[in-house]
């Protein structure tokens, strides 16, 4: 989570207060955790770690790479690596089980799951509900992960972990995505794709007509299906994830603004201080000061 501990207070939660040391494991795990535990995030924060949320029940609202999610427990949340994050509220009977995975670990799950008919749906839902009959099965999942991470013992832990969450997965889990992808239209799954290939393209890849031809479609049809899906432009997507990027970078690292135009491969410094000031208000400085 490459964020100071002035957006993270992990108090709140009983984790050491130094983020390094978290990663330092390839697995952590977090149960029972409620609303008032949950810290605020003041500001959208870039994950450097897989975060999966079991959400027993109550309400939670938060931001994902620009899109907001409202939904009720039960239910499961997918928050990956290099995405950002923002907690927007929760209801006071929020009850959830956190998992936090190293980028390693979760690119080795990946590997055994390639296959799995429905992944791409996994990549494009970062929230699914959960079917009432399996909502015990997630109870089982995390109890026998909290008690698989605690034996110190065992020398294959970590592979241990790994084949629990893919064996879950391909018998369980793969339910929530199937039901998901069953109630989406093909406008919305168009608009999901669309914005999934942004997130991925958006520092080198400006234009509609990139995306278009990507996804098989007219820049018209593209166009006219994200605006009616998300209530924004095609071309305004990709400008939020820039503007998003450039915020991220202002405000959690060390980056020059030289350093930070030239990692969104804007011409001149100039003309990204222009392009910033005029979709936010504030020049890079000024907003990297307030």
């Amino acid at each position: 989570m490459n964020v100071d501990n002035n957006h993270l207070d992990y108090a709140y939660v009983n984790l050491p207060m130094n983020v390094d040391e978290i990663l330092k494991k390839e697995f952590w795990i977090f149960d029972n955790i409620t609303a008032a535990m949950l810290p605020d995030f003041t500001e959208p924060v870039k994950l450097t770690a897989t975060i999966s949320i079991f959400v027993r029940s109550g309400h939670f609202r938060f931001n994902n790479n620009l899109i907001t999610y409202d939904f009720n427990g039960p239910a499961i949340v997918n928050i990956r690596y290099g995405e950002t994050l923002q907690l927007l509220e929760r209801s006071s009977d929020f009850s959830a089980s956190f998992i936090v995975m190293s980028k390693i670990f979760v690119e080795d799950i990946f590997l055994h799951i390639n296959d799995m008919h429905n992944l791409s749906a996994m990549s494009r839902h970062p929230v699914v509900g959960i079917p009432e009959d399996i909502v015990s099965k997630f109870e089982n999942l995390y109890l026998s992960l909290h008690n698989l991470s605690s034996d110190t013992r065992n020398p294959q832990i970590i592979k241990a972990l790994q084949h629990a969450i893919i064996a879950f997965y391909y018998r369980y889990a793969y339910r929530c995505y199937d039901l998901y992808e069953a109630a989406s239209d093909s406008g919305a799954r168009l608009s999901d794709r669309f914005i999934m290939l942004v997130k991925d393209k958006f520092k080198s890849e400006r234009f509609l007509d990139y995306y278009a031809d990507q996804l098989g479609v007219t820049p018209k049809h593209l166009s006219r299906t994200v605006k009616t899906q998300t209530g924004y432009s095609a071309a305004s997507w990709i400008e939020r994830f820039l503007i998003l990027e450039a915020k991220i970078l202002l405000k959690s690292t060390n980056l020059t603004i030289q350093q930070i135009s030239d990692n969104l491969n804007f011409p001149t410094q100039s003309f990204f201080g222009k392009y910033f000031k005029k979709n936010v208000g504030l020049s890079p400085k000024l907003y990297r000061n307030s």
